[in-house]
């Protein structure tokens, strides 16, 4: 006499749930591990080390959800559970430590970084402007002004005492490291602006 099995309806839901979040689980940490690898390399130039744990450990869950999503293709619906925790968590790791390096880098490139200098006499009046202040105050006879600006322009203009108005003056603009901008004038005043928009 042979034993017959009968499978009800509960026992096919949870055979057919199996295969399905095993596959979720090993597709999610396969997404997972491949970010924890493209994000080392600009993250080690950070030199953080609690980043790169981070990353670290967000590789290792995304690799024990692989091995668990296969196992829980072929095994207890348990296995599904874990293997998909470990996924989620992982890629939820990843996508944030992504969006951190994005908005980073975004910021930082719509910061310029700008220098103001200017030479002359003794006692000149320096009036500097960007898309955040305007200022004017006095000048040594080499005086340098340093800001950092999400503007596009940026403006300085040095005028000699009255005692010394033809004097030789100059200005210089450093635009992000590179002198956009250099002027002289033998009447006792200049003015060096530029638009990078």
């Amino acid at each position: 006499m042979t034993e017959q099995t009968t499978s009800t309806p509960m026992t096919q839901d949870v055979n057919a749930r199996r295969p399905r979040t095993g596959v979720v689980a090993v597709w999610l940490s396969s997404v997972a591990v491949v970010l924890s690898v493209l994000l080392v390399v600009p993250y080690m130039a950070q030199r953080s080390p609690v980043t790169l744990l981070i990353l670290t450990l967000a590789a290792a869950a995304g690799v024990a959800g692989i091995i668990l999503g296969l196992r829980a293709r072929r095994s207890t619906p348990a296995r599904g559970g874990r293997a998909l925790i470990c996924a989620l968590a992982a890629l939820l790791t990843t996508v944030v430590l992504t969006v951190i390096f994005v908005v980073g880098m975004i910021s930082a490139t719509s910061i310029n970084k700008v220098e103001l200098r200017g030479q002359g006499p003794e006692g000149m009046s320096a009036t500097f402007a960007n898309d955040m202040e305007t200022r004017t105050e006095q000048w040594p006879a080499e005086g340098w002004a340093r800001f950092n600006t999400n503007g596009s322009w940026a403006a300085l203009t040095l005028e000699a005492s009255d005692d010394a108005p033809s004097e030789t003056v100059s200005c210089q603009i450093i635009w992000n490291g590179e002198v956009v901008v250099d002027e002289t004038s033998e009447h006792g005043s200049v003015t060096c602006r530029y638009d990078a928009g």
